[in-house]
């Protein structure tokens, strides 16, 4: 079996699976991975219109709730997942983390951090059996740690034992150096803890590689390349879509991202990119960013940078390297290492897509500013996949289930969880 293959959800409700709600579901990448984990996926919500349209186009048969989360209730969840109270085996939710990322300002008092606390009183009203949060690295550090002091401490307060861990989407099958925080939490009753994957790819375990740090071709080496993941697709300029395939799938990851695709590629629209941004581009060869470009053509404002800062603005990619994390500016060369390897253009919608993980039969519904911020704020769903197999095999244990604690440069306060679970 192609280990990258994700599946589209069936029509049919299976009997006996656990069941799952997944709020601030986005595009679906987290939903995604938990159809493919063998999850009843009752419910998805998310306040974005787009990501509706994404949603039931993709998921047709999962109810989908639009709705700003501070105003729904355990009740409301319930109801639309169909569910009796207690019968909900899994929680799962990304909180918009714009406020935690090193990309942003890392407010504590960002509204949107606020998000988090909402997800918790709702895991505290469904009360299932195991919860599962994701959400930037950086947030572990915000404020000299006492945010993810008191995330342990929410945990505890909902009835739930929580571990957290860093975990790399290319060490699990994505094309891309993309850290996420995961926290798991499992009722106290259940008595379990833990439920971090081991990873697939590359000789390193869960904790060995950090963010933010230069990483060997020998721990890299594994991971599913640029040529691997996008390949294949067919050639456009900037400001073009492509609809044809004009190559054949090569290798297991471009076949399991094509297998049940239509003959047209879909979202595989390049952006419109100004006269000066397609000069610099023109002159960079693959690895080569703004360090390599002639001062003439460096925008003002970096005509007097360090050497040392920016340092992947305006990179091209190479063929034989791995993606960095896509985010939601791909379309812009100066964000970061977004250049194609040989096209004078930025990646695609479909290529970032791929680069997340997503098959081509899965499309994306919106503008293109809502498209790219759909892919760009999406969770790997082969990551999601991992996770959530690992969960759902100490949901089929009936026993306690205390997994080893996995490598990690955080820790979650234990005092109050104990006081609290006694």
């Amino acid at each position: 079996m192609n280990p990258y293959t994700l599946s589209k959800p069936s029509k049919a409700r299976s009997k006996g699976l656990p069941t799952a709600i997944d709020l601030f579901s986005g595009a679906g990448g987290i939903a995604l991975g938990l159809v493919n984990a063998g999850f009843d996926v009752r419910a998805c919500s998310d306040l974005e219109a787009a990501c509706e349209q994404t949603h039931r186009c993709n998921f047709p048969s999962i109810p989908f709730i639009r709705a700003d989360v501070s105003r729904l209730s355990g009740t409301d969840l319930l109801a639309a997942a169909r569910l009796k109270p207690g019968e909900l085996d899994l929680l799962v939710g990304g909180p918009p983390c714009q406020g935690f990322s090193i990309i942003g300002q890392r407010e504590l008092l960002d509204p949107r951090n606020g998000l988090v606390a909402e997800f918790l009183r709702l895991a505290g009203e469904l009360k299932p059996k195991c919860v599962i949060m994701e959400n930037v690295p950086g947030l572990a550090t915000l404020n000299r740690g006492a945010v993810l002091q008191q995330i342990g401490r929410v945990f505890a307060e909902a009835g739930y034992a929580v571990d957290c861990a860093e975990l790399l989407a290319a060490q699990y099958g994505a094309p891309q150096m993309r850290w996420r925080m995961f926290f798991i939490g499992w009722r106290f009753d259940q008595a379990k803890r833990g439920g971090f994957p081991l990873p697939t790819h590359g000789r390193a375990g869960i904790g060995d590689l950090v963010p933010n740090r230069t990483i060997s071709a020998a721990d890299s080496a594994g991971f599913v390349t640029i040529r691997e993941a996008i390949g294949d697709l067919p050639k456009i300029d900037a400001g073009e879509v492509g609809y044809v395939y004009t190559h054949r799938p090569r290798g297991l990851y471009q076949e399991a991202m094509r297998k049940d695709a239509p003959a047209t590629v879909a979202n595989h629209y390049a952006a419109r990119l100004s006269k000066q941004n397609m000069e610099r581009i023109h002159v960079l060869k693959p690895g080569q960013d703004w360090r390599d470009l002639p001062r003439e053509l460096l925008p003002n404002g970096m005509q007097r940078a360090l050497r040392k800062d920016h340092t992947r603005r305006y990179r091209r990619m190479q063929w034989d390297g791995v993606a960095r994390s896509i985010i939601t500016r791909f379309r812009d060369p100066k964000s970061g290492e977004y250049i194609h390897p040989e096209q004078d253009r930025t990646i695609s919608i479909r290529e970032a897509a791929r680069i997340q993980g997503f098959p081509d039969w899965f499309v994306f519904e919106g503008s293109y500013t809502e498209l790219y911020d759909q892919v760009g704020n999406a969770v790997p769903p082969l990551l999601a996949r991992a996770v959530a197999s690992e969960v759902r095999a100490m949901l089929d244990q009936p026993q306690a289930d205390q997994r080893d604690p996995v490598k990690s440069r955080y820790r979650m306060p234990y005092e109050p969880q104990l006081a609290l679970a006694g």
